[in-house]
């Protein structure tokens, strides 16, 4: 389905237009996460580039409520395309949602987290981190090239480091940090681990059919 999608925005219509909107989204939730990342374990980042990320929050939103309106009036003349359209806005969805968790690491320490020093815990979660970011940095360029091979394979590093997200909860739970030390880990292992659900559903698109997109199942996959 991606492909005729891809196709579809070569048309110059509000199809391909909604396309553009989606890449865009996926842009600027990058370029907030390269300003969260630094000061994700000491909650240092400024006023200034905390101000920033939520700026771009918003552009995020309105991109999405664009492709809404795009894709109402797609409709209105292309009836024939619904399921694209429901394709689209399941993507931009899941791509608001990263934006949002992104915004919500920012205000870990407002929710009670403090400073986490280093260790094994803290390590284990960073290899987490770095995961989510490696799919945040090629899902635009995989969906573009519909390259299903790079797809199945971060699509089940994605679904193992949730797994893993769950078993460090866990073994937080056990651990002799801090009360704002956990409630820090505890809070970015959930945004992250959400955020990185997110990503992988936007990944199952180019290889699953449309009724099984967010349910990645390699024995269903698209031929």
């Amino acid at each position: 389905m991606w492909m005729e999608l891809i196709d579809i925005f070569r048309g110059g219509d509000e199809l391909q237009a909604a396309g553009d909107d989606l890449f865009e989204m996926l842009a600027i939730v990058r370029n907030m996460a390269s300003k969260v990342r630094p000061h994700v374990f000491d909650h240092s980042i400024s006023m200034d580039d905390r101000a920033r990320v939520y700026e771009l929050d918003i552009q995020v939103n309105k991109l999405q409520r664009r492709v809404r309106k795009r894709v109402v009036a797609h409709l209105s003349l292309n009836p024939t395309r619904v399921p694209y359209c429901l394709l689209l806005m399941t993507l931009v969805k899941d791509a608001e949602r990263v934006g949002d968790y992104i915004k919500n690491v920012t205000e870990v320490a407002e929710l009670g987290g403090g400073p986490v020093p280093e260790g094994e815990l803290r390590e284990e979660l960073e290899q987490l981190i770095d995961i989510a970011s490696e799919l945040l940095t090629e899902v635009e360029g995989i969906i573009r090239a519909q390259d299903r091979e790079r797809a199945t394979e971060l699509l089940q590093r994605g679904r193992a480091a949730g797994k893993r997200c769950d078993r460090l909860l866990v073994s937080l739970s056990h651990s002799t940090y801090s009360a704002g030390e956990v409630t820090s880990m505890v809070l970015l292992t959930r945004f992250y681990k959400r955020l990185g659900a997110h990503l992988v559903n936007i990944l199952s698109s180019v290889v699953m059919p449309l009724h099984k997109v967010d349910f990645y199942d390699e024995a269903e996959l698209e031929p």
